[in-house]
């Protein structure tokens, strides 16, 4: 394969990558992605143990592990996920929030 065949699939290849996450997330490696399903799915890749709160309900998820959330009479939901320094955001019902497996979370919890 030639050079250039090599760079245009690579560029490609990123430019394909950097598009996935098709919302954004203020959280370092935390992805959200639009789906069609009526559900908000949240996906824990990490090795760490994820508290998530949802307007006061909190799901914790073990490492490899996920849940689903209902959306019934929501377009949108805010969430938080515990021991970290950022405050609640906004994701859409129909989304996917993938926490990957590079996230840490900053405090242990407790703290």
């Amino acid at each position: 394969m030639k050079l250039s065949s090599k760079l245009v699939l690579t560029l490609g290849l990123l430019s394909s990558a950097v598009i996935a996450s098709e919302y954004s997330s203020p959280v370092e490696n935390v992805e959200v992605y639009k789906t069609e399903l009526s559900t908000l799915s949240i996906q824990n890749l990490s090795n760490e143990k994820i508290e998530v709160d949802l307007y006061g309900e909190t799901f914790n998820l073990t490492p490899a592990s996920g849940v689903q959330f209902e959306c019934s009479g929501y377009d949108n939901l805010e969430l938080q996920i515990k021991n970290n320094d950022h405050e609640y955001f906004e994701v859409p019902c129909k989304s996917r929030v993938v926490i990957t497996e590079s996230f840490t979370n900053q405090y242990a919890q407790g703290e």
